[in-house]
């Protein structure tokens, strides 16, 4: 009873889309739609009006004019033989006009009408059988898991391996999905401004070097052509406007080095805590296979080693010995 109810809780969503979603049914039967003009087509007849017919198509539905049809055949009918047949011999019951008598389209409106429901009822068992199938798949998957001998160390190797990893190994998925999507956007923002910061300092060192060796040169050619006031006050704006820019790359640097550090912090954090979360759900989630005995020891399914260190029974209190034991346990 708790396997269903954790299949319901978890596939009613997936179930409601199976049972209304299209179902490919084209190759397991077909009717043939006979035109009275000699062509032919080949489809699931699913509904009918008074003028016309809805026949699904490679999983498309179509809408025929009853006026354009000579005759459904409710069987796949692929020999020229018969269907040349067939078409000649629903030809004699036209009139005129090229259309049949009202009891002969009387008759076929209740033929048709039989066998759309019966290809409804086709349809739905399709359905059904494919929703049994899923079920049957989920209960196989659920049973492996459920009597698997856990370990409650598996999600937490699992976990320090790959975040995530092992809140999803216990069927965690949605922590194990918040925890990656927070852990790896957290690592893209530390190396995204890690980045950013040595790409300040690399400016920065090649502005210094520029202010240090290239600039004196130009000063001098500055001196030289012009007058000394002008170039005085040019050599002084030029470097008031070069030192605001280191200053600004030097800010800027410190700026990204400390989010990218911070981005680094709630990295090793949401990995710390994924962790921790791993092992504290781990202790419970292993415990599914443990049995306590009836002299109140703790077993679980397979293989299990005790060591004990006591007195002996028939030897006194100043007697000790170390004994060890195996036991093998199964689950029913």
């Amino acid at each position: 009873m708790l396997k269903f109810n954790i299949h319901s809780s978890v596939n009613n969503l997936f179930l409601l889309l199976l049972l209304l979603s299209p179902l490919h049914i084209g190759n397991l039967w077909a009717e043939t739609i006979l035109y009275k003009n000699g062509d032919r087509i080949y489809g699931t007849v699913i509904d009918q009006s008074t003028d016309k017919v809805i026949v699904l198509k490679d999983d498309k539905k179509q809408s025929i004019p009853k006026s354009l049809i000579l005759k459904i055949i409710f069987k796949d009918v692929k020999d020229e033989t018969e269907i040349n047949r067939i078409v000649e011999a629903e030809k004699k019951k036209l009139n005129k006009e090229g259309k049949k008598t009202e009891k002969e389209e009387q008759l076929d409106t209740i033929l048709l009408e039989q066998m759309i429901k019966e290809n409804s009822y086709k349809i739905v068992q399709k359905r059904l059988a494919l929703v049994e199938k899923y079920l049957e798949e989920q209960d196989a998957s659920w049973e492996e898991y459920i009597t698997a001998k856990r370990s409650p160390w598996d999600p937490v190797w699992r976990a320090a391996i790959l975040p995530g990893w092992g809140l999803s190994h216990m069927r965690q998925n949605g922590y194990a999905r918040t925890y990656q999507t927070f852990f790896v956007l957290s690592l893209l923002a530390y190396v995204g401004l890690d980045r950013a910061a040595h790409d300040r300092s690399d400016k920065y060192k090649e502005k210094t070097n520029d202010l240090i060796f290239k600039d004196p040169l130009i000063y001098s050619q500055v001196n030289a052509a012009l007058p000394a006031a002008t170039a005085q006050l040019f050599i002084q704006q030029d470097q008031i406007s070069k030192l605001e820019s280191l200053n600004s790359l030097k800010n800027q640097e410190h700026r990204y080095s400390a989010d990218g550090n911070a981005a680094l912090g709630i990295t090793v954090w949401i990995y710390a805590l994924q962790l921790a979360h791993s092992y504290f759900t781990g202790r419970n989630w292993a415990k599914h296979n443990v049995i306590e005995t009836p002299s109140g020891e703790s077993s679980s399914a397979g293989f299990n080693f005790k060591n004990t260190y006591g007195p002996i029974a028939a030897g006194g209190a100043a007697m000790r010995e170390y004994r060890s034991e195996v036991r093998y346990v199964t689950l029913f």
